[in-house]
């Protein structure tokens, strides 16, 4: 079993990775010694002796309560070796409208291409047509193992081209056959899984279905398992009839045959869902017509204009007011922790930018308190607003950031 993966591949996978966990104690431990990490890791694939390491495990209430497991950072090297020698030719297979964990797609493209069939199947709102949202129920949880590598690995040996095919489909196995919840870190206290249903937990799993939210291979497998599913949809006679697309579980279909939306969901769905060992829920369905509006991925699609959700709002609302007691709480917080306020409501601020949200925005920098104002501003172009780190913090924040690291260091040492 040959294996294709060269020490460069995984030194640039590293960095990948760094770019985006480089803060955390796990990722600064491998950075120490990050050459021989690197060498190790590779060594490690080459042999085919690789297994997954202890995982960290919380619970994130927000926007729904699920719990989450953090790869260890060796574990997420791996995994983007994986991805992106895979990636390229599953996009090739993919359809279009398969919005979830894919470069240039998103919620942002999902909410964006539900407008436009919307706008396509009413005829620029002219002619009735309605709309049916679906979901999987505990799609992550149920997934079955054993028939999601399956399907992952005929579909790789459709598609992928490179000489290690065997290696990558062993690769693929080790990490979805892995039980995280036997070899974790917790890192809420117990009680946070209080509320939760057992159906959203692996720790209630039999070890034969489900799949870790939070993992790249874990959403990569996630996607494919249903590819059968969308191919059977688009590539059908009646798909010139329907429009349709799906972020992860949850699918949305656009029809002006209400009655072809209820037989899809009957015969096509249904059935798909119990020949592959999962369920719809029998409790998010969705059927209206497009006049009544449509949420999707956090947006409302609405005749001729789309609006923010409401539990978007909320979110951003409830991290403000977090913020704005910990800056009054302490004269100190507001300068140490600037560039991440900024950062979080940059991303609230640039993602609203795409919606009829202007007095929404209005509204949320109107509830920032003055403590923030001190060390930050808030600037307007073409109303656009964006946070802005006054100057003499924003050096300031760096030095401090470059001496945590040190001292991160030096303590490891």
């Amino acid at each position: 079993m040959k294996c294709g993966v060269s020490y460069e591949e995984v030194y640039e996978a590293y960095w990948l990775c760094l770019r985006h966990k480089g803060n955390t104690i796990d990722a600064i431990r491998f950075e120490i010694n990050a050459e021989e990490e690197c060498l190790k890791l590779w060594q490690e694939l080459q042999n085919c002796t690789y297994k997954p390491s202890r995982s960290i495990v919380f619970v994130s209430d927000k926007p729904v309560k699920r719990e989450i497991f953090g790869a260890a950072f060796r574990d997420r090297v791996v995994d983007t070796v994986f991805a992106q020698r895979v990636t390229p030719f599953l996009e090739q297979r993919f359809i279009d409208d398969n919005y979830s964990t894919r470069v240039g797609k998103g919620t942002l493209y999902g909410i964006q291409r539900v407008e436009q069939m919307v706008r396509e199947q009413s005829a620029n709102y002219t002619v009735d047509c309605w709309v049916m949202k679906l979901d999987m129920q505990s799609y992550f949880m149920s997934l079955p193992k054993e028939l999601a590598w399956r399907k992952f690995a005929s579909l790789l040996r459709q598609i992928y081209r490179g000489p290690d095919l065997e290696w990558m489909i062993w690769l693929l196995r080790v990490v979805i056959m892995d039980r995280p919840e036997l070899n974790c870190v917790r890192n809420s206290p117990l009680k946070a899984w209080n509320g939760l249903p057992p159906n959203k937990s692996l720790f209630h799993s039999d070890g034969l279905h489900g799949m870790p939210i939070g993992k790249v291979i874990s959403q990569m497998t996630a996607l494919v398992f249903m590819d059968d599913l969308d191919h059977e949809i688009t590539d059908s006679l009646w798909s010139m009839s329907v429009s349709y697309g799906h972020y992860m579980d949850d699918m949305i279909f656009v029809s002006r045959d209400k009655e072809l939306l209820l037989w899809m969901r009957d015969e096509i769905v249904d059935k798909w869902a119990a020949r592959n060992g999962v369920r719809r829920h029998p409790k998010k369905m969705y059927l209206q017509h497009y006049s009544k509006g449509v949420l999707f991925t956090g947006g409302m699609v609405m005749p001729g204009r789309t609006y923010i959700s409401r539990r978007t709002i909320a979110t951003c609302i409830d991290k403000i007011e977090r913020y704005n007691r910990l800056a009054q709480s302490d004269e100190h917080y507001a300068r140490e922790h600037v560039n991440e306020f900024a950062s979080t409501m940059n991303s609230y601020l640039g993602m609203m930018r795409h919606f009829a949200a202007y007095n929404q925005v209005r509204k949320l920098l109107d509830r920032i308190s003055p403590e923030w104002y001190q060390v930050m501003y808030v600037s307007m172009n073409r109303k656009r607003y964006k946070v802005c780190v006054r100057r003499v913090y924003r050096e300031k924040m760096r030095q401090l950031a470059r001496l945590e690291v040190e001292l991160e260091i030096l303590f490891e040492k």
